[in-house]
């Protein structure tokens, strides 16, 4: 009979990951451009960072832990959306399942942000904005497909800088990451 694997963490592991999910609350709440229906901030950098280090479920458990966490700590004035939360929890997943444990190529770099996008971004956060504005959906679908496909290549290429970067492989020695360069 196989034996289950338990995850156990070191106290490196815990200050990673809460500097980590501290950082994704400051992009969010501080550092980012927002409208209504439209965010633009660097946020993605350490949720792929963390799911790359730690897998699926880290990253999913630290994405809704920084949603809750930044919203009731700065609130902005927008309303509580549990939907934003499943959508914060399910990105990191994505990029996880993508990345965690396997090459970290361009073009699986692209794949995992092109599967946010078209799967997060695009899809759920317009159905919850959809659910809690009562806005039209096809009227605001426009202006999301455009943020996002202009943000796509950028978020491709500063992941793909930043893996290939010597001193963040460095840092991220000891973590089950397979450089390609």
């Amino acid at each position: 009979m196989e034996q289950k694997k338990s995850m156990s963490f070191t106290a490196k592991d815990i200050a990673v990951i809460g500097l980590m999910i501290a950082l994704k609350v400051v992009l969010t709440r501080f550092l980012a451009i927002e409208t209504q229906f439209v965010r633009v901030s660097f946020t993605f950098i350490p949720t792929i960072l963390l799911a790359i280090m730690y897998g699926p479920w880290v990253g999913a458990f630290s994405g809704a832990l920084a949603d809750v966490a930044g919203f009731f700590l700065f609130p902005k004035g927008f309303p509580f959306s549990p939907g934003f939360t499943i959508s914060a929890a399910v990105a990191p997943m994505i990029y996880g399942l993508i990345l965690h444990r396997k090459p970290l190529t361009l073009r699986r770099i692209i794949l995992a942000c092109l599967a946010v996008t078209v799967i997060v971004n695009v899809g759920l956060n317009s159905l919850w904005l959809r659910i809690l504005y009562d806005q039209a959906f096809w009227g605001m679908l426009p202006i999301r497909l455009f943020e996002n496909i202009v943000t796509l290549p950028v978020e491709a290429g500063i992941i793909y800088w930043i893996t290939g970067n010597k001193s963040i492989q460095r840092a991220m020695k000891g973590y089950p990451i397979k450089w390609i360069r």
